[in-house]
């Protein structure tokens, strides 16, 4: 799904682009003397963190932002200062810096994010009204007011503020604001709403780890603030744990006794990390995990890593960094086990 959304959003943004002209009335000075938009950014101090963020952006191939906002435009550009870059990352969960946005699909999401602050005409402060609608390049709609000067309202809760309007360029107008404004679209990737527990129920590949979560009353600990990170073990490495141990443990419902059903709840808890590690951030090395002095091993193998835990079988990650409002979820191909279940299954 994310996938397909970024393709969607991707295809948004080079339409928008490409229907910019200068039939609206904006001529371009053509002396060159009044520098672009992206040499007047790199020209103010304030805005160093929004040309790193154009460059961070434009690592990925498809994406061309810095070429495309030193065209002929007309554009107007809502740049955020860098304190306003500081907020967004203290904001986001994973995310301290610009270095996080390291995959090909978070770069993308960041372009999403950038496109979202450009307009495909010249638009001066003066030609904004309150309850103007503009969509931008990105395809998402921005709202402005003029309540205690003028404020842009995006998909989040809080307005900017424009602090320094009217910054004429050679190729549009930029205004400085003190805000990332981000869409809905992509607020709905970095900040998902739904819990790893609202995940499990409706992820049908992990029921059967559903239903272990909720016969040893771990919900409420996986609803909670986190961040966990989750390696959930698919219905089928359920099954291969099930069938590998015999005729007495033919489903969950065989995890009966008091003893049985706190073993059940230990090796769940040995697949949870009480923090956020997103694929990227795996290393070689030993994890402690929300199982009392009890570790995984992350192993390197065939350029990506495999998790070890006391047998002599390591699981597999078969889809990664599935994000929750309170961590993240890696499927794994193996029930994870520490060796008190070893101990326990071999009596």
């Amino acid at each position: 799904m994310k996938k397909l959304f970024l393709g969607i959003l991707t295809t948004v943004l080079s339409l928008s682009f490409s229907s910019c002209s200068d039939d609206d009335g904006y001529t371009p000075n053509p002396s060159g003397e009044i520098p672009n938009i992206v040499e007047t950014a790199i020209d103010v101090d304030l805005l160093d963190s929004l040309v790193a963020a154009l460059t961070k952006a434009d690592e990925e191939s498809s994406t061309n932002l810095i070429q495309t906002l030193s065209g002929d435009g007309p554009f107007t550009v809502f740049a955020p200062t860098n304190d306003a870059f500081t907020a967004l990352f203290e904001s986001l969960p994973g995310y301290n810096s610009l270095d996080d946005f390291d995959t090909d699909a978070e770069k993308l999401l960041l372009a999403q994010i950038l496109s979202y602050h450009v307009l495909p005409s010249a638009v001066s402060s003066s030609m904004i009204q309150e309850g103007l609608t503009a969509q931008t390049v990105q395809g998402g709609e921005l709202t402005f007011s003029l309540s205690g000067g003028v404020r842009i309202s995006d998909a989040t809760s809080e307005d900017a503020r424009v602090l320094t309007p009217d910054v004429l360029t050679s190729n549009g107008i930029v205004h400085i604001i003190d805000k990332v404004l981000v869409p809905q679209e992509v607020l709905d990737v970095l900040l998902p709403q739904n819990t790893i527990v609202d995940i499990a129920v409706a992820t049908e590949s992990v029921s059967v780890l559903r239903d272990a979560v909720i016969k040893t009353f771990l919900a409420d600990t996986l609803n909670g603030d986190g961040p966990f990170t989750v390696f959930a073990p698919t219905n089928t490495a359920f099954v291969d744990l099930l069938n590998a141990l015999g005729d007495d443990y033919n489903s969950l419902d065989d995890f009966d006794t008091t003893e049985e059903i706190d073993l059940l709840k230990n090796i769940l808890l040995y697949h949870v990390i009480p923090a956020e590690v997103k694929s990227t951030d795996l290393a070689e090395g030993e994890v402690e995990t929300a199982f009392a002095d009890n570790k995984i091993e992350v192993i390197a193998s065939d350029n990506t890593f495999v998790i070890g835990d006391a047998s002599e079988v390591n699981a597999n990650i078969e889809a990664a960094d599935i994000m929750a409002s309170n961590g993240v979820i890696h499927l794994i191909d193996k029930v994870l086990l520490p060796q008190s279940a070893l101990d326990f299954f071999s009596n």
